[in-house]
């Protein structure tokens, strides 16, 4: 089980085993804490996580602040040696130290079992490390692309509960879809789905709504319009509503 829970969906979160919330004052150490169990439990050379972190910052600075922040981080984390391992140069969290709410969601979204769905649509509690500001563009690339990896698993995850049917499999879906148009309005094949969700429990007019929501929120925000799918299906809803 590990000495730690750390959850990353929407933010960063430790716990202690007992349940107690360990407060970390400084983002920076948050930050590192994260990314090391993120990426776990393979070591990382304080020289690349110190890039990642301090970008703009001489080897030397960026190497001292690294210091500064491990030390906030022993200072805070109760076993903080057996939490981060040090292997000469590298840093590296090992896999039985802590546990972590991303780690929980993959491996719940290898079962097809309805109650494992439920509980990583439970889990998916906002963008992964929301209110993380990117320190370098290294770390941005990372933080991004692993954002969207998670994204499409959870997007799969909810086609998957559509397509078996059953209205506990379509709630999940409908509970799933609002989780993750929470994180990023903008997944369009999210608002798809869930407008799928709403037509199938006989709310067509909360679907139509959605679709408005959709239609609002891209023109609003990259100036876009629906993809033709969108279109067809709003339109297919409309012509289930006259019926």
């Amino acid at each position: 089980m590990g000495l730690l829970r750390i959850n990353l969906f929407g933010g960063v979160e430790i716990r202690q085993l007992s349940g107690e919330e360990i407060v970390i004052p400084s983002r920076k150490a948050a930050t590192l804490l994260g990314y090391l169990a993120l990426t776990s439990p393979h070591g990382i050379s304080r020289g690349k996580l110190a890039a990642l972190l301090w970008e703009g910052r001489f080897g030397d600075n960026a190497r001292a602040n690294l210091r500064q922040t491990l030390l906030t981080l022993r200072r805070m984390l109760p076993q903080c040696s057996a939490v981060i391992a040090t292997e000469r140069d590298d840093l590296r969290v090992p896999a039985n130290a802590v546990s972590t709410d991303v780690q929980e969601f993959e491996h719940l979204l290898r079962s097809d079992d309805l109650e494992s769905m439920a509980r990583a649509a439970a889990l998916f509690r906002g963008e992964l490390l929301d209110g993380i500001s990117p320190t370098s563009c290294a770390f941005e690339a990372w933080l991004s692309a692993e954002r969207q990896r998670l994204r499409i698993l959870a997007t799969r995850a909810i086609a998957g509960l559509l397509d078996v049917g059953g209205r506990e499999h379509v709630e999940i879906a409908t509970s799933f879809s609002l989780r993750v148009l929470a994180a990023d309005p903008l997944q369009e094949d999210v608002h798809r789905t869930l407008m799928r969700c709403y037509a199938q429990q006989g709310r067509r007019a909360d679907a139509l709504r959605q679709y408005d929501f959709c239609r609002s929120i891209l023109r609003r925000q990259v100036g876009a319009v629906p993809e033709s799918e969108t279109e067809s299906l709003q339109r297919e809803i409309r012509r289930m509503m006259r019926v």
